[in-house]
């Protein structure tokens, strides 16, 4: 079985085998070569059995991903999992149950499947996304905001002198403009996941996931798990079911 995730950056994707979620390999998609890379990395993979996939990116990159797919291996159906109401003990707290981002709702099923429940799930991605479990599996609901990357991009198109920068600062005031953002950017997503903690009032197991998190970990100093492959995990709990 093949697991694919494909993020608002990254595609990731890792075989499963009797049970065992092997390493997780990753393309960006927006590189112009992206179906060359993809194509030639599937291309040494065994014949999967089956293919699911979840998908937050647009319909033109999924359906570029499903086509290599079929090419590779016709008669393997590529079944796309969505965001349900309930699942595998967990209740999602949208009413409009579909309208939460399937990353979430699968890194949510993972986080509470494999860790001691309550779970806060902090995904650092492009977008920097947060989501708490109770010990009865209910999404309690969660907040959305610009990851790093992305809050820096803003700031560099939205200015004249502000550019783009990925170098990384020690925390603090700041005595140069570079340094300056990184902290103001960092102290944001600090404030952000002191926040979304304290509107629950209880101890959590805090679970990250995403490109940034070990980052945030670090720099922060926060008692978290990085688990890089917590979609994937939660694709295959559905995949499984």
């Amino acid at each position: 079985m093949i697991l694919i995730d494909i993020g608002n950056t990254r595609l990731k994707w890792a075989e499963q085998q009797t049970g065992q979620l092997g390493e997780m390999h990753a393309v960006v998609h927006s590189e112009t070569n992206f179906q060359v890379q993809l194509t030639a990395a599937w291309q040494q993979l065994t014949k999967p059995e089956s293919i699911y996939l979840a998908c937050v990116s647009s319909a033109r990159i999924k359906l570029q991903v499903i086509q290599i797919a079929e090419q590779l291996w016709p008669d393997v159906k590529v079944q796309e999992i969505h965001t349900e109401k309930y699942v595998l003990g967990v209740s999602n707290a949208y009413p409009k149950y579909e309208k939460l981002g399937v990353d979430r709702w699968l890194s949510i099923l993972a986080a509470y499947h494999f860790y001691s429940a309550p779970v806060c799930v902090i995904a650092c991605g492009t977008a920097l996304t947060l989501d708490i479990v109770n010990q009865q599996g209910q999404h309690m609901g969660g907040m959305i905001m610009p990851g790093l990357s992305l809050m820096k991009q803003a700031l560099s198109k939205g200015t004249a002198n502000l550019n783009f920068c990925s170098e990384q600062y020690p925390q603090g005031l700041a005595n140069d403009t570079e340094a300056a953002i990184y902290n103001g950017n960092i102290n944001a997503i600090k404030g952000f996941i002191m926040q979304g903690l304290a509107e629950y009032q209880k101890p959590v197991q805090l679970i990250m996931t995403g490109g940034d998190a070990q980052l945030l970990i670090q720099t922060l100093k926060l008692e978290a798990i990085n688990d890089a492959q917590l979609v994937l995990k939660g694709l295959a709990l559905v995949a499984s079911e």
